[in-house]
């Protein structure tokens, strides 16, 4: 691995660190974790869904999102109903509280960082980010 990849990779580990962090001080008893978000994240963006089809698309456990799900669901964040397809894989979706507070969660974080960094320059980023993962999972 060339200095430039290596110094990306660990830009990315130290970020995720400040993400995590960021999310225990910006949204401090709101009860989600990084995690959890990124399940609700999923399903605003993907709709209902099933356990396993998210652990796939996520590249995690099916055993640690039905976890997060079953939190979600502690906190009336996330529903499951009866999946045609599946007796044994309910289809899980966001309720309107879970929409609710995901939405207050990233107008939060929009008002405290939205205008810091211009929005071409984070499609760059996200792009390029987007490639070396790409090329990382193919050589795997």
């Amino acid at each position: 691995m060339n200095e430039s990849l290596t110094d990306l990779v660990n830009e990315v580990r130290v970020f995720y660190q400040s993400l995590v962090k960021m999310g225990e001080t910006l949204h401090a008893g709101s009860g989600i974790s990084l995690g959890m978000r990124a399940v609700m994240e999923y399903l605003a963006r993907e709709g209902d869904t099933t356990v396993p089809d998210m652990a796939r698309a996520r590249r995690v456990s099916r055993q640690r999102i039905q976890a997060l799900v079953d939190q979600l669901k502690q906190l009336d964040h996330v529903f499951s109903k009866a999946n045609p397809a599946s007796e044994r894989s309910p289809l899980i979706g966001l309720t309107s509280s879970g929409r609710r507070t995901l939405q207050q969660m990233q107008e939060k974080e929009a008002r405290r960082f939205g205008a810091d960094v211009e929005t071409e320059r984070i499609h760059a980023a996200l792009a390029t980010l987007r490639e070396v993962r790409s090329q990382f999972e193919r050589g795997s």
